[in-house]
């Protein structure tokens, strides 16, 4: 038998804290309604979730990076996105127009545990029902996740 060594994979990489949608490692991220793709940005469904892992403390803020298209804008006017993390409330973001949007917010206390993850969920009011078979488009989702 030869030789046995053991390979060396490098430094673990921690914490998974922030998200790009472009990201090959995107997948990792996302528990349910969020499309899949390789797009700079994917459409988040009706109840769009992320997991991060955060295996270090400090992180005072979550930030998330979105677009409200004119397709859906059209249809639903405003737009009121909320966002929550482990269930607990971080408020929410009021897009009155098409285009580009960053909701930055604080992180509630005790929300975050060391070494623990993180779920965040979003939900967006009113969302687009498509009449053909029902299905619910949000938002344009491109990036996420928790800020020092």
């Amino acid at each position: 038998m030869p030789a046995q060594r053991s390979l060396d994979l490098g430094r673990d990489p921690g914490d998974l804290a922030w998200v790009e949608m472009g990201d090959p490692a995107a997948d990792t991220y996302i528990v349910r309604d969020i499309s899949p793709g390789r797009d700079h940005h994917r459409w988040a469904f009706r109840h769009p979730e992320l997991l991060f892992r955060l295996r270090d403390e400090g992180y005072s803020k979550f930030a998330a990076e979105f677009a409200i298209p004119e397709i859906t804008f059209r249809k639903t006017g405003p737009v009121t996105v909320s966002a929550a993390i482990n269930g607990l409330s971080l408020g929410s973001i009021r897009c009155d127009h098409v285009g580009d949007y960053r909701m930055e917010k604080a992180v509630p206390s005790g929300a975050l545990a060391p070494g623990s993850d993180a779920r965040v969920t979003f939900e967006a009011n009113p969302r687009w029902v498509s009449p053909q078979d029902g299905a619910q488009l949000s938002f344009y989702l491109r990036a996420a996740g928790f800020v020092r």
